[in-house]
């Protein structure tokens, strides 16, 4: 076993425990992705093939996941040991584009988008929900607890780009009927934090990765996330209200703020840069707008 160089509650299997585990040596390992949550590695494997390793800390839902949905969506993947507070998991190495580079402009990404979005919808099996936004008591709850979370790091100096009166502002729109309706209407698991990097377009369909925070909410709200991460280089996809419902974009919007209230109140309550109250802003700045 081996601790991350950077993020010291990562543990990841040595070199050797993982050529026990798969049946197959290790030839090279690299990083291709990391924070202080998860590390992410390409492993190039004696045989040739390739796979990806990861390490997780909570609170991911993503082995749970994986273990309870059935979906051509998702890549062939193994469960491999709980180090400490870590899930380790490989999957298959998947030889295709991603859908960032597919789509070449708005209409493309919006045309792929809704066809995962509707596959994502017919996943099956008993699925484990990071957050419950499903139900006109959830909602409520939900929002009341990150509202209070954001009041007080705005009071303590912590998120320093909001006010009070904008945290007031998003209670009354999340209490409105309108935005009840929309959240209690047809809610099901949907990814929740979908961009087009962890989409792969295969040659019998598409692939979807990094399932750690499913929600039970809006379907369309992944395709709000879709268009919102594809701001740097497609135009047009910078207002997603052009393809979706008003109140589905503010939706997502909230669970963005929601998760920089998270990240900062409960998961990295010592971090003090900027980052997460950037995050905020842009959520109460797109959500209120």
């Amino acid at each position: 076993m081996q601790t991350h160089p950077f993020f010291t509650r990562i543990l990841m299997h040595s070199d050797d425990e993982l050529a026990e585990r798969l049946g197959v040596g290790i030839v090279e390992r690299e990083t291709i992705h990391e924070w202080p949550l998860s590390c992410v590695q390409r492993l190039l494997l004696a045989d040739g093939t390739k796979r990806i390793y990861k390490s997780q800390l909570p609170p991911t839902v993503e082995p749970e996941f994986y273990e309870s949905a059935s979906s051509p969506l998702l890549p062939g993947h193994c469960m491999l040991d709980k180090l400490g507070d870590c899930a380790t998991i490989t999957f298959d190495w998947i030889e295709a584009p991603l859908l960032r580079d597919e789509a070449r402009d708005d209409t493309e990404l919006v045309y792929h988008g809704r066809q995962v979005v509707e596959q994502i919808g017919e996943i099956r099996g008993e699925l484990p929900i990071y957050l419950d936004i499903g139900s006109t008591d959830a909602w409520s709850s939900v929002g009341e607890v990150a509202l209070e979370k954001l009041r007080k790091l705005v009071q303590d100096g912590r998120f320093r780009s909001t006010d009070l009166d904008a945290v007031d502002r998003v209670r009354r729109w999340a209490a409105s009927a309108r935005v009840v309706d929309t959240v209690t209407e047809c809610p099901r698991a949907i990814h929740g934090d979908l961009t087009a990097e962890q989409v792969f377009v295969t040659g019998d369909g598409y692939r979807v990765i990094d399932w750690q925070r499913p929600v039970l909410g809006p379907s369309e709200v992944d395709l709000v996330a879709l268009l919102v991460g594809a701001v740097g280089n497609r135009g047009p996809a910078r207002e997603p209200r052009r393809h979706v419902d008003a109140t589905v974009v503010g939706v997502f919007w909230f669970l963005r703020l929601y998760w920089a209230v998270e990240a900062q109140f409960d998961l990295f309550p010592d971090f003090r840069g900027p980052l997460f109250d950037q995050w905020s802003a842009a959520g109460l700045t797109h959500l209120l707008a």
